[in-house]
């Protein structure tokens, strides 16, 4: 145990925490927390063939999908919510600095942005565009 990574025990919880759970609940929440395979079964007091043979059972892998895409759910909206805060943020710096320096690297910063965006557009207005004329045709 001395030998698991600090990043694995803050996503997974202290060593005292991990006693109450069982082998399999720890191996599905180190596996869930990003850990690869043998990592997680090592952290869980298990082989890691014990921890594929878990991985094959098909009830076992579909809650641990399903876990991921909440994390990855949750993770989203927190990255989107703080790109609000970083645009509020470049917005204000591109007004309101009296470094010519600030302001260029936010004006960059936008425009990169914005460039990226734009990238995606594409993609995004193709897709509603479609809605709009299979809506069309629908209501026709």
């Amino acid at each position: 145990m001395a030998t698991v990574m600090r990043q694995e025990l803050a996503d997974f919880g202290s060593p005292g925490d991990m006693s109450e759970l069982t082998g399999d609940e720890r191996l599905f929440r180190a596996l869930v927390s990003g850990c690869h395979v043998e990592n997680a079964a090592r952290l869980a007091g298990l082989s890691t063939r014990t921890a594929y043979r878990r991985l094959a059972d098909p009830e076992f892998r579909s809650r641990l999908n399903a876990a991921r895409q909440d994390l990855r759910e949750s993770i989203l909206a927190r990255l989107a919510e703080a790109g609000h805060d970083a645009v509020d943020t470049l917005w204000t710096l591109l007004q309101e600095s009296e470094d010519e320096s600030i302001r260029l690297r936010a004006a960059r910063a936008v425009l990169e942005s914005l460039m990226a965006f734009h990238g995606l557009a594409p993609r995004v207005e193709t897709t509603v565009t479609s809605r709009v004329e299979h809506s069309q045709r629908i209501v026709s």
